[in-house]
């Protein structure tokens, strides 16, 4: 829709094609990071600058116990959100979120005095769990439990 809209205000194709293999090129690296995931987040009490109450749909990634947060729809912005500790699991209710498959998990943080939840398909369960569940970095050891 954009990029046609570039084409009709008589842009030349050439910024256009520029534009586009940055922005699909950002999400390509975006989902190579260690521990990327597809979800959606929101605030449910309490206030996060950057964030809503509403469900909002992104790429998540933690950094050891901050939770980077990507918005679509250029994968430019980030909010780093530290986290506290979680609070609890639970699946989502039936079409509270959208688009992450047939049994999305909810996962609640506390962060300066708010909380939020995180929403990820089934499958990215752990990744959204905890930053000591994340995948290592490359060129480090992974943790072996003791």
């Amino acid at each position: 829709m954009l990029i046609a809209l570039l084409i009709v205000l008589g842009v030349n194709l050439i910024v256009v094609a520029a534009f586009a293999v940055i922005v699909f090129g950002r999400r390509r690296w975006l989902k190579r990071q260690p521990g990327e995931f597809a979800g959606a987040i929101r605030v449910s009490s309490g206030e996060i600058h950057g964030l809503s109450p509403k469900w909002k749909r992104g790429s998540g990634r933690w950094v050891r116990d901050v939770f980077v947060w990507t918005k679509p729809p250029l994968w430019f912005r980030n909010e780093l959100i530290p986290i506290d500790g979680p609070t609890g699991t639970r699946e989502a209710k039936p079409a509270e979120v959208k688009r992450l498959g047939a049994t999305p998990v909810v996962v609640e943080f506390a962060s300066e005095g708010a909380t939020i939840e995180i929403a990820a398909a089934a499958e990215h369960r752990v990744l959204a769990a905890s930053p000591t569940s994340a995948v290592p970095l490359p060129g480090q050891p992974a943790e072996t439990p003791a």
